[in-house]
């Protein structure tokens, strides 16, 4: 699917607020609501994976969040996947490359939680190396693609940057 101009906005408006009622974005776009719908309808099959709500984790009681980079034995990579995945604790979860296999969010509600965690994936686990970061504070999430007016300049630049490479 091509994404138009309009359908850059419609995005960086949603990632803004996905609450945003149609008529409110129809104002803001000059798209008609009917119009908005369907484009809308069309984005959740192809670009917006969900809707969600970004939360702070400290104001939830869970006050340690940690990224964990783990570099595993290749015959078990997939297992830990598996295990990171379905852990109740792991927020977010990445396949990454070089010296790290994994990258995984994970957030508890204490340290003694997060070292029984530890201790868990060490125990079921060959793990060849493993580097924590832990969250001190949070000055920014989930905020790239937000703001219509850097929408425009990023497709501008996109087009640029094509141009420039054909010349």
């Amino acid at each position: 699917m091509k994404f138009t101009k309009k359908d850059k906005e419609i995005i960086a408006y949603l990632r803004r607020d996905s609450r945003m009622q149609l008529t409110k974005l129809s104002r803001k776009t000059g798209i008609p609501v009917s119009t908005l719908f369907e484009r809308i309808k069309s984005l959740r099959t192809s670009v917006i994976t969900k809707p969600t709500l970004i939360l702070k984790f400290s104001e939830l009681g869970m006050g340690t969040h940690v990224f964990i980079m783990i570099k595993t034995f290749g015959n078990n990579r997939n297992k830990v996947i598996d295990y990171l995945r379905n852990n109740k604790n792991t927020n977010s979860l990445w396949r990454i490359n070089n010296h790290f296999d994994i990258l995984a969010e994970v957030v508890f509600a204490d340290l003694k939680e997060f070292d029984d965690f530890l201790q868990k994936l060490d125990e079921n686990f060959s793990i060849r190396d493993i580097e924590l970061e832990y969250v001190v504070e949070e000055f920014k999430k989930e905020d790239f693609f937000s703001d219509p007016n850097t929408v425009k300049l990023l497709t501008l630049q996109c087009k640029t940057k094509v141009y420039a490479e054909s010349i």
